[in-house]
This record gives structure tokens, C-alpha cells and sequence, in this order.
């Protein structure tokens, strides 16, 4: 049986933000070669890793404050800080963070208290004979009276509003995907900026879950058909931090050479 292709957020904000960055990525698979370790990245997954810990094995009921730090210096990720100082200043921001997370979660009453359902969970969902959606959520909570709500982690913003959610494409596709296995029970979406505890919501609507649908489902005929050849590197908002940039000046220093002008750098 053939392969389904298969489309995620992360390809679908990839290839929105630059097809040649998808080519990289997905097509040529260089990603070995120049993707490289940041300082926000591991700080994130290191808060992550805990927070899954910490839902998974009960809560605020089963797991103390100590014990999240304690699982912090098991769960840290070391790669990309710029020295020892950098590193350990996130590693006590990182701290804070957890303490002010677990004092928040003691506060909600046991009878109000979400149960997690899913912790680090994929979910697909077929949009056409040959292509499948993919998602992959931080977390998704049952309440008492049965309604899911995915909550979404963000380890670098301080303000969340709800148009923030409405308008983030992962939340839009796991609710979509959530109610796909789910369709009985009310979802919505939740992000967390773990720093100031801000944290907002969104419920999406039939229609809105249809219109993304479709939308993701031409985004994935496209990429399954495209001619990839084609795809050359062309400069935008996103290229001062993409890793692939060296990649990508190369190319146009050729084709600054080979139009005939003069590399004075």
C-alpha cells in the first residue's frame, strides 16, 4: 500500500513562510547541515519536558513544587545558550517559572480540576483518500463537564489574547483534529505564555473548521504536486533567522558572479 502523504502545521507555517525553506527542509532533507541549537529552543523544551512530567504523574496533588525543580535539572537541555552565565540564567528564570506554575494549579479546586487526557499526543485525521493531517499537542485537558481543551505551552511570550489563538495555525489544526475523534464533546484551544502566566482562549466554529480544512487540503495538493526543481531562494521577512540563510547567500553570490558583477566582499 502506498504511502500517505502526510502535512503538519509546522510544513504547512513552513512552506506559508518561504518555499524555498520547505525544499530544504522536506524535499533535500538538509537540515543536518545547518540547522543549529538556540538558546529559546532548549529553554522551551526543557520547560516542556517538566510540565508533561508534571500533568502526567497527577498534578499539584501528587507533585511538589521541589519535585518540579528536581525534575527540571533531569529534563535540561544544554544546547545553544552562549556560555555558562546565559544558561544559568534561564536555568533560574526557568525555576521561577515552575514555581509560579505550580503555585497556580494549587489554587484551582479539586472539584474544577481538568483531568489530561493526552500529554505529547499525535493526531492524524484523513483530509482526502491520499493525504493525512498531522498534529502533534502539548497537552489536552477533559473538564468535568467533558468539554477538551488543548493547551499549547509558549516559553517566550508574556501577553496572550484570544485572537492570538483564533489566529495560530497549530491551535486552529488541533482543534480540528481533536474534534475529528472527539466530534460529541465541545473543543477549544488554550495558550499558556508560561512566563507571566497570561493565558487566553478559542473555540472554534464549524465554519472556521471547514474553511481550514479545505484551505489545508489545497496547501497539501500543492506540495505533493510542485515542481521543486523550480523553487529557487528568494529574499524575505523570514531570512535573518532562518538557518538555511548561509545556504541561500551562496546562491546568490553565484548568480551576482555569473550576471558578471564584481563580489567586493
Amino acid at each position: 500500500m502506498a504511502r500517505k502523504f502526510t502535512v503538519s502545521p509546522t510544513k504547512l507555517r513552513t512552506f506559508h513562510q518561504c518555499p524555498t525553506k520547505y525544499k530544504l527542509e522536506y524535499i533535500e532533507r538538509l537540515g543536518r547541515f545547518y540547522r543549529k541549537p538556540r538558546a529559546g529552543f532548549s529553554f522551551g523544551a526543557s520547560l516542556h519536558n517538566v510540565l508533561e512530567q508534571f500533568h502526567t504523574q497527577g498534578g499539584p496533588e501528587a507533585v511538589t513544587v521541589e519535585a518540579l525543580t528536581e525534575t527540571l535539572a533531569s529534563k535540561w537541555q544544554s544546547q545553544g545558550y552562549r556560555d555558562a552565565e546565559q544558561e544559568q540564567a534561564y536555568k533560574a528564570e526557568a525555576v521561577k517559572i515552575l514555581a509560579a506554575y505550580h503555585a497556580r494549579a494549587v489554587e484551582v479546586p479539586i472539584e474544577e480540576a481538568p483531568v489530561t487526557l493526552y500529554s505529547e499526543k499525535t493526531l492524524n485525521a484523513p483530509l482526502s483518500p491520499e493525504i493525512v493531517l498531522s498534529g502533534r499537542v502539548d497537552r489536552v485537558d477533559q473538564h468535568p463537564d467533558m468539554s477538551l481543551e488543548i493547551v499549547d505551552y509558549k516559553s517566550g511570550r508574556e501577553v496572550v489574547e484570544p485572537e492570538h489563538v483564533a489566529g495560530a495555525l497549530a491551535m486552529s489544526i488541533y482543534q480540528a483534529l481533536l474534534k475529528h475523534h472527539h466530534p460529541e464533546q465541545r473543543v477549544f484551544a488554550t495558550i499558556i505564555a508560561l512566563r507571566t502566566g497570561s493565558q487566553a482562549s478559542h473555540e472554534q466554529t464549524p465554519e472556521e473548521r471547514e474553511w481550514l480544512l479545505a484551505d489545508c487540503l489545497e496547501t497539501a495538493e500543492t506540495l505533493r504536486n510542485k515542481d521543486w526543481d523550480g523553487v529557487l531562494p528568494v529574499l524575505n521577512d523570514h531570512c535573518p533567522d532562518c538557518d538555511y540563510l548561509p545556504h541561500c547567500e551562496r546562491y546568490w553570490k553565484r548568480q551576482r558572479r555569473m550576471e558578471g558583477y564584481v563580489d567586493e566582499s
